[in-house]
């Protein structure tokens, strides 16, 4: 009899330890997403490609009330230390209407010597409403959200400088030769065209930006030396030794975050500073902006 009270003490004692354990990473998961970080890569490149410092901003999901993330993004240029070449933003940059002037005022001061560009995600088009969790898999968004101001949202970061790249390519003429940016309109919604995606001989550099990673291959193809692209959050719950369980797009899993090589060309994923409304937890898998630094890389 004394034996089996022993045994079921120890049963009870162990279940308690779970659970406190389960409650203890729970309360991690909830804690993480306030963790944002300034990461730093250094990517070799080309010979060809000259010394380019890039700032990859993706996801901030802003509205009225992130105090925290507005907090952090406000020191920012302090942080950095330095003013990079080109400050590129890949989408998602707003959770509601509310976000789009404080989204402008602190982009602004984020200084770049060959300019800054940005790219449109899906909820920059649709405010945050609640989905289906089954979509994080399917990767199928809702239609019938609100409809975001992306009219506002465009005008408000022009009127601060920066260059809208939707379906379109820019040209800048450096000492080093010139350098082409080229964005699509979001896939995630199938607002990109890609009869644009080349590049010229001519150029020292090519760099892309999307929002999703849906068509990387078609600028790894084109022969982009640098992508960017946002939207999985890097999976936003890293499993150890396992890594993101799901992208919520059709990029594979290894690819959910950081940067990779594909071929000639870098991919870089980022895993974005925000989280989504209805999702606001992290795990494993830090809130970041990232300092890309390009070299040429010696044979």
């Amino acid at each position: 009899m004394g034996r089996r009270r022993d045994e079921g003490r120890g049963a009870a004692r162990a279940l308690a330890t779970m659970a406190g354990a389960g409650a203890a990473l729970g309360a991690y998961a909830l804690y993480e997403p306030y963790r944002y970080r300034l990461v730093t890569h250094d990517l070799a490149c080309h010979p060809s490609v000259p010394e380019l410092t890039v700032l990859h901003v993706s996801d901030t999901h802003l509205d009225s009330s992130n105090q925290a993330r507005i907090r952090w993004l406000s020191e920012l240029p302090d942080r950095l230390g330095l003013t990079p070449d080109l400050v590129l933003a890949t989408g998602d940059l707003i959770q509601d209407n509310s976000g789009i002037e404080p989204l402008a005022e602190l982009l602004a001061p984020l200084e770049a010597r060959l300019g800054r560009f940005f790219v449109f995600g899906s909820h920059d088009y649709y405010q945050a409403s609640f989905q289906s969790y089954a979509k994080y898999w399917t990767g199928k968004r809702n239609p019938r959200a609100p409809h975001a101001d992306s009219d506002r949202l465009r005008d408000s970061l022009q009127n601060k400088g920066w260059v809208q790249l939707h379906n379109r390519s820019e040209v800048i003429d450096t000492p080093s030769g010139r350098v082409r940016l080229t964005g699509v309109d979001d896939p995630y919604l199938g607002r990109h065209k890609m009869d644009h995606l080349e590049r010229d001989a001519g150029d020292v550099c090519a760099i892309g930006l999307m929002h999703s990673p849906e068509i990387v291959s078609e600028f790894v193809l084109a022969g982009f030396d640098l992508i960017l692209a946002g939207h999985t959050h890097a999976g936003q719950v890293r499993v150890p030794f396992v890594g993101a369980l799901v992208t919520n797009c059709s990029l594979p899993l290894p690819l959910a975050g950081g940067p990779h090589r594909i071929g000639d060309s870098w991919l870089h994923v980022s895993p974005g500073l925000g989280s989504g409304k209805f999702s606001p937890i992290r795990f494993n898998c830090r809130p970041e902006a990232t300092l890309l630094r390009l070299r040429p890389e010696t044979l």
